[in-house]
């Protein structure tokens, strides 16, 4: 990365996730008018892993989100968003998490 390289954070409200044989592709957004049909997205950023590097990635926000919610308190999500993104069954894992590790 160039030094004179400057990078600025970004708010992102929308993500798509793309896996490839070789790498994952993060693709992050924002939807500037939800009401718009279709919604316009802006894109942000986008971020190609190896695979390796994806599960390091998701074990990290895994272990964050976990502290996150000891200290804070649960983050809510809406049965039916979990039903849609097949993920009803693996929302208890954060709880499991050892944040002591």
């Amino acid at each position: 990365m160039n030094d004179q390289t400057e990078t600025t954070a970004q708010y992102a409200n929308q993500a798509q996730l793309h896996v490839g044989i070789y790498d994952f592709t993060l693709e992050f957004g924002r939807v500037d008018d939800p009401r718009a049909t279709p919604p316009t997205i802006t894109p942000v950023a986008r971020v190609q892993m190896s695979p390796q590097h994806t599960k390091v990635v998701a074990l990290l926000l895994l272990k964050h989100v976990a502290a996150y919610e000891h200290q804070i308190g649960i983050i809510e999500l809406p049965a039916a968003l979990l039903a849609e993104l097949k993920l009803s069954n693996l929302e208890h894992f954060i709880s499991q998490v050892d944040l002591n590790e």
